[in-house]
């Protein structure tokens, strides 16, 4: 079992070197996988997932696995000064993922038709990761159309209005806010949003999840 203290210092090696691993649950995988989401060096600082020279999502089966794997197709990954020094940096630690996508969850709750605070959050967040995949190279850009669906658009800004920004600047009053509803038809969201699902899936390393 990985311990507290394990998890403070692989946290904190990963706020330093602005890196941290996702763990990716998909109803189209059987097991959750696990990826690399960074910042950057840049004066930017424009957040990229790890990704293939020739745009492939790198994907690792294992956190077991996951350090072995970058370091021996490193020739074939887009060089990252942070994800090198967090590598070294790590090698006495355990490697624990710092966030979660249940995928599952957001589309179980959407067949249900709810749309609580927790699946807009997860629908939001993974909207925002699909986003920085379209922006962290040129060649993405064909997939800007999924995220510009109305629907799409309608809910993610939702979030960031009603949800995000009024907890993040008074979480007590939020609690017992009575935020408007989002009016929306739920079974064409869950439609659209299972399509850019799977064009993210698409992109991934097909190595590491068959």
């Amino acid at each position: 079992m990985t311990n507290i203290e394990n998890i403070r210092t692989f946290e904190n090696l990963s706020e330093k070197h602005s890196t941290w691993i996702i763990k990716y649950c998909s109803e189209n995988f059987d097991k959750p996988i696990f990826m690399i989401w960074y910042r950057d060096n840049s004066k930017n600082e424009t957040e990229h997932i790890l990704s293939y020279k020739n745009g492939g999502i790198f994907t690792c089966k294992t956190l077991t696995e996951l350090r072995k794997k970058i370091e021996s197709e490193k020739n074939e990954l887009i060089k990252s000064e942070n994800i090198n020094e967090w590598l070294e940096n790590t090698k006495k630690v355990k490697m624990v993922e710092s966030s979660t996508y249940d995928l599952i969850s957001v589309i179980k709750n959407l067949k249900e038709n709810i749309l609580d605070v927790k699946t807009t959050e997860g629908f939001a967040d993974f909207i925002s990761l699909f986003d920085d995949y379209i922006n962290q190279d040129e060649k993405n850009n064909y997939l800007q159309e999924f995220i510009d669906n109305e629907l799409i658009k309608k809910t993610w800004e939702y979030y960031y209005e009603f949800i995000f920004w009024p907890r993040f600047n008074d979480k007590e009053k939020f609690e017992i806010w009575n935020r408007p509803k989002l009016e929306i038809e739920i079974g064409k969201l869950l439609s659209s949003f299972k399509d850019i699902v799977l064009e993210f899936e698409k992109n991934m390393n097909k190595k590491a999840i068959c």
